[in-house]
């Protein structure tokens, strides 16, 4: 059976309280001598102590838990190095819970899973919560953050995220600057994060005295599998560049037009959403409205300990070689 703070108390004959003064090295409250005992005594049972029980018992819960819905596009490690970056710098311990990928039943066990233990605050990293798990969250009184996706007015001032209405008017607006008028978006799914992509898509198109063929916006899961089969759909109907909903998107896009026998960007520009490593290990490489996702993991942690407003994380253009200037023709 293993050891507890009562087996170490009572073979060192100390109370409880001592015990956990002296692993706890609050210096000034116990003698060395006793320190020494204890220790000793606490080795040889194999006596660990429960850090988060300690925190709880203290009032000082320190640990941070992470929950990730894993995407087809990965670009959440970025994140999630951002996020462990900044715990250190604070002194936050942390724990992460998985969440498959758009799972909802993983997701709401993920959350149950974070409630049972002893956390001072969540963040929940590209998860799409329902309304029922919002009302976990909310209920716990635990502090939490969206990172990199928001929607509902729950999560309107509980958010770190880029605004996704800019970055579909951002890429938008490029490809326009740059003579293109049939401009398709492919891989963006039907969550808020997509139909967001598809707003500030439709808002400069729209400006632009641009008609949008329904046959340009094609639905997808972000992934590079998925993009090739969106490609069949498209490469017929006149389209002479592509907003890739994800980095991964724009790399099967440009398999698929390879195997087609199109040149990027001779034949078709393509720019894509994320900009992460995937746009320089292409050929051409992409260019892409980039986040900074990084600094969105570093700024969720900061955002929670402070308990500040909803941030959006400033996006911007990364011009690389996937895009061929009509207006120089």
């Amino acid at each position: 059976m293993k050891a507890t703070i009562k087996d170490v108390a009572k073979a060192a004959h100390v109370s409880t309280a001592t015990v956990s003064r002296v692993l706890s090295n609050k210096a000034g409250t116990y003698r060395e001598e006793t320190a020494k005992v204890v220790r000793k005594v606490a080795d040889q049972l194999g006596y660990h102590r429960n850090v988060s029980a300690a925190e709880l018992a203290a009032n000082e819960v320190k640990t941070i838990a992470i929950i990730i819905n894993n995407t087809k596009t990965h670009f959440w490690q970025e994140v999630l190095d951002g996020i462990q970056e900044a715990l250190q710098d604070a002194h936050r311990n942390s724990i992460i819970f998985y969440a498959g990928n758009n799972d909802a039943a993983m997701l709401t066990q993920a959350i149950n899973n974070v409630l049972a233990r002893s956390v001072s605050g969540i963040l929940l990293i590209s998860a799409k919560a329902t309304s029922r798990q919002l009302s976990l969250l909310n209920n716990s009184g635990i502090p939490y953050r969206f990172v990199s996706i928001y929607g509902s007015d729950d999560q309107e001032t509980k958010f770190i995220s880029s605004d996704n209405i800019k970055i579909g008017e951002l890429a938008t607006s490029y490809l326009i600057e740059h003579g293109h008028s049939k401009i398709g978006l492919l891989g963006i799914d039907q969550s808020t994060t997509g139909k967001q992509r598809l707003l500030g898509y439709e808002k400069v198109m729209t400006k632009a005295n641009l008609v949008v063929d329904p046959n340009w916006v094609q639905y997808g899961d972000y992934s590079f599998e998925n993009a090739q089969k969106l490609f069949k759909r498209v490469r017929n109907v006149g389209l002479t560049a592509i907003i890739a909903a994800s980095d991964m998107v724009a790399a099967g896009l440009i398999k698929a037009a390879n195997q087609y026998g199109y040149s990027i960007p001779e034949d078709l520009s393509i720019i894509s959403i994320d900009g992460t490593f995937i746009c320089d290990i292409t050929s051409p490489t992409i260019t892409s409205v980039s986040q900074q996702f990084k600094l969105m993991g570093q700024r969720s942690v900061t955002n929670l300990i402070e308990n500040a407003d909803a941030e959006f994380i400033p996006v911007n253009i990364n011009e690389r070689k996937s895009v061929k200037n009509l207006q120089s023709l």
